[in-house]
């Protein structure tokens, strides 16, 4: 992978877009959603597509009305258990980011690092540059 947009410095408006989703994932645990098979879902969805897209819709909805265009999708997503709301946030954001910084798209990037491998790295990761994240999980990857 080459790591020339590593640090790309991301717009406001990209910036808020990484902090809807974060907020949308950690609103997931307030319905008490399943964390992991909430966020496998999403990363796959239509929603998610598209909000990947360079504008659309979704993008204005702000987390409330995002998450629920994902539960129309699919309403019946399981209850709990739920990650901590801190990590929520943090993988909603880095997922976003992640997008931004490679141009992949949510599914792409849920098939490289899946919620339940993103939230195990969460205590060692959440402090570094997103781009740092995203850099160090793409080459653990490469040598698995």
């Amino acid at each position: 992978m080459n790591f020339a947009n590593d640090f790309k410095t991301l717009s406001q408006f990209e910036r808020q877009l990484c902090g809807v989703q974060g907020k949308m994932f950690e609103l997931s645990a307030k319905k008490n959603l399943c964390s992991k098979d909430f966020i496998d879902f999403y990363m796959q969805s239509q929603t998610a597509k598209y909000f990947d897209l360079p504008y659309d819709r979704t993008q204005w909805l702000g987390e409330e009305n995002l998450l629920q265009d994902a539960l129309e999708e699919n309403p019946n997503l399981p209850i709990g258990p739920s990650y901590d709301t801190e990590s929520l946030f943090w993988m909603g954001y880095l997922y976003r980011y992640w997008h931004f910084l490679t141009n992949q798209s949510s599914g792409q990037i849920a098939k490289k690092c899946d919620a339940q491998t993103l939230n195990a790295l969460y205590p060692a990761y959440h402090t570094l540059d997103c781009s740092q994240a995203v850099r160090r999980i793409l080459e653990g990857a490469a040598l698995s």
